[in-house]
């Protein structure tokens, strides 16, 4: 919920700061319409000093705030200059520093904070008509370079230091319609970065993050309707609200150091390229991306050992559930992840493996499940959260579309199907998997000589594989076939077990 509230905020802020325009359009109806997308989520918006001179219409700022049940929420953000091209278009231009200031009141707890954002030729032209604008837009640089905490009190004594920067933006919003709008938007930023430094009064200590992002392109497209700012998803969806679109970027870098009483630490983070892809509508939630060329380095005195280094040539992972309740309907729900070809610093291998006894090859683990199940009550709602007394629904069935995982030279892969039985209260699996395990014996055999595993405790695993596997086609090769039936047996390879 605290996620949708921020990513809803994040929108509205960014239409008025760096919404793009097209049309036969006055300066009054552009200004009217970003006005109009922030009024959306259900904020109360109004301009400060409004004023036109001949073609030139200069509002010297804006205020927006929302009431709630949990508390107050004002902004306040400088103006813009719109200007009529006399061509049909808009332009609208910002100064070269934009203060802006957020603030919260919740049940008597007050935060305010101060950014100061500076910019370099940031420019939104609009054309159209009221009812169907596209804004193109450019900004050479944009950054936040002063974050002035005001309250609490204790807030004001932070030490921190928090710069973002943005370079290099080029993109368009187009919006048709009136009650819901169709939207669709690209942009490319060119470099993202942000670097806060600043001191862990609790720790006595100092700490300092940096993120870099280059060749960052964005598209999105979907639905925007009228809503409360705090709705859950479900009920945005509801409302009319729909989104669908793909993030890409290239080289990336996290770092992050610090400093306390049990020592220093420092990471390092980069990624070659990456993707993310996300829809929310109707059908659920789906948000999952993929990173390449992957380097995780880590070090510092306060860990035991010298700096490791781990490489990973991707990694990627997908989440997509219901969001909207249907009682009466199934829905479909996934998860995946995968970490390919995972290199371990020598020195892991050294630790516990000194004489080079295990092969050391590339790590693989590859998860990959669907489903299908009913949701029967709003999970994102935290008032029906707050009053659940059973679980929000039923699983219905479950399918294992690939396990795999690869290290040390063996290997074991499986799949599988179930459906679950929900007559009696508890979901009751029935179905089957299937499993091989390649190289299983010649691991366990070298753990034993490594004396990482007791001989008797590999004579019991080696009892449990023969209870549920069989040889397969290949040298050291166990396959097995595992059936739960619906009156709670179950078979190994057709041989009741239980």
């Amino acid at each position: 919920m605290k996620l949708y509230r921020t990513l809803t905020l994040t929108s509205a802020m960014a239409l008025v700061t760096a919404g793009p325009a097209f049309a036969d359009l006055t300066a009054e109806q552009v200004l009217a319409d970003q006005i109009a997308q922030m009024e959306i989520y259900g904020l109360e918006v109004a301009t400060i000093d409004q004023s036109r001179s001949g073609d030139v219409l200069t509002v010297e700022g804006l205020e927006a705030s929302m009431t709630t049940p949990e508390g107050t929420f004002a902004m306040t953000m400088g103006g813009a200059t719109f200007t009529e091209q006399g061509d049909g278009t808009v332009v609208v231009t910002y100064p070269a520093e934009i203060p802006l200031t957020i603030k919260f009141d919740s049940e008597g707890e007050e935060f305010e904070f101060l950014m100061g954002i500076t910019q370099e030729g940031m420019q939104t032209v609009g054309s159209g008509i009221p009812e169907d604008i596209r804004y193109d837009y450019t900004s050479d640089e944009f950054k936040v370079e002063v974050v002035e905490f005001l309250s609490p009190e204790e807030a004001t004594e932070l030490d921190m230091t928090i710069e973002i920067s943005m370079s290099g933006l080029t993109g368009f919003m187009e919006l048709s319609g009136n009650t819901v709008r169709d939207y669709a938007s690209q942009f490319n930023i060119e470099a993202v970065s942000l670097l806060l430094d600043g001191d862990v009064p609790e720790e006595e200590g100092d700490i300092n993050v940096a993120l870099e992002v280059a060749d960052i392109a964005v598209e999105y497209a979907g639905k925007m309707a009228a809503q409360d700012f705090m709705n859950s998803f479900a009920q945005a969806v509801q409302a009319g609200n729909e989104t669908k679109g793909k993030i890409t970027h290239g080289a990336m870098r996290y770092g992050i150091k610090g400093d306390g009483p049990e020592g220093a630490f420092e990471g390092d983070f980069t990624v070659g390229s990456g993707d993310l892809d996300f829809s929310l509508d109707k059908s659920g939630l789906d948000y999952g991306g993929t990173n390449r060329d992957m380097t995780m380095t880590f070090g510092g005195s306060m860990i035991p050992f010298p700096p490791m280094t781990l490489t990973m040539a991707e990694s990627s992972g997908r989440f997509a559930m219901p969001v909207v309740p249907s009682p009466e309907e199934e829905q479909g729900f996934a998860m995946s992840l995968s970490m390919v070809d995972l290199v371990l610093d020598p020195f892991l291998w050294s630790m516990f493996d000194p004489g080079g006894a295990l092969p050391r090859d590339p790590a693989t683990i590859v998860l990959d499940l669907e489903g299908q199940g009913i949701l029967t009550e709003d999970i994102f709602d935290p008032n029906a959260a707050e009053q659940m007394t059973a679980a929000p629904g039923q699983l219905n069935a479950i399918t294992l579309n690939e396990l795999r995982m690869t290290i040390a030279g063996a290997e074991l892969t499986g799949d599988g199907d179930f459906t679950f039985n929900n007559e009696g209260g508890m979901p009751v699996p029935s179905g089957v998997v299937n499993m091989m395990l390649v190289g299983g014996n010649g691991l366990l055999d070298t753990l034993v000589g490594m004396g990482l595993v007791p001989e008797e405790q590999a004579m019991g695993a080696r009892m449990m594989m023969g209870l549920f596997a069989r040889p397969g086609d290949g040298e050291d090769t166990l396959v097995s076939t595992i059936e739960v039936q619906e009156d709670g047996s179950v078979l190994a390879n057709g041989q009741r077990i239980r």
